[in-house]
């Protein structure tokens, strides 16, 4: 197997999807997004807030599942990319800006604000007045330290039962002569942080 293993496993919409100029943004992957849905009740009639659309491959996701997704993209580059890409796959419910989310979350009542940017726990409190009651705040942060920035500031903003995971995904080679873990795979990709209004 070569460089992009890991997007041969993606499932086959994703696969038709590009990641932009100079090899694009990272992109959420399939352990990370089942994570998401698995673990919060978003469906067919949610609206979702996210920040940091990157290629658009979760937004895509999103709104594959959910009624209505305002994805936010600062970055024009990542923000043309996005477009293509949400074009491409037809989803007419994505609403994307080229907007820093920082300024403000015009949308309210929405049953999640998803963030996965840099410096996401100054978005906290916005996300706080934008998230219904009971509705959810998710944080996609790739290093520990930024998990505690996160759920510090979901505390200070009023959030509650608050928890944060990792997806750890582990390949099998199944052979005649032995059945045992791939030697390499990719472990890590981002901690994520849940908590509810």
């Amino acid at each position: 197997m070569g460089k992009n293993d890991i997007l041969v496993r993606l499932n086959p919409n994703l696969k038709k999807l590009k990641r932009g100029p100079y090899g694009g943004p990272q992109i959420i992957l399939p352990k990370d997004i089942g994570v998401v849905f698995g673990y919060t009740d978003l469906g067919r009639n949610s609206k979702i807030v996210e920040a940091g659309s990157g290629a658009g491959f979760f937004t895509v996701s999103l709104a594959n599942i959910c009624k209505t997704v305002y994805s936010y993209e600062v970055r024009e580059d990542f923000y043309i990319a996005a477009k293509k890409n949400i074009e491409k796959m037809g989803m007419k419910n994505a609403k994307l800006k080229n907007k820093d989310i920082s300024k403000g979350i015009k949308e309210k009542n929405v049953d999640a604000v998803f963030l996965d940017m840099p410096k996401s726990d100054l978005i906290v409190p916005l996300a706080f007045k934008a998230v219904k009651e009971n509705g959810w705040i998710i944080g996609y942060l790739p290093n520990v330290e930024q998990v505690k920035e996160f759920y510090i500031a979901c505390e200070k903003a009023g959030f509650k039962d608050l928890f944060v995971i990792e997806s750890i995904n582990r390949e099998w080679v199944v052979r005649e002569h032995g059945v045992r873990p791939q030697h390499k795979g990719l472990v890590h990709t981002a901690f994520i942080v849940f908590g509810r209004r």
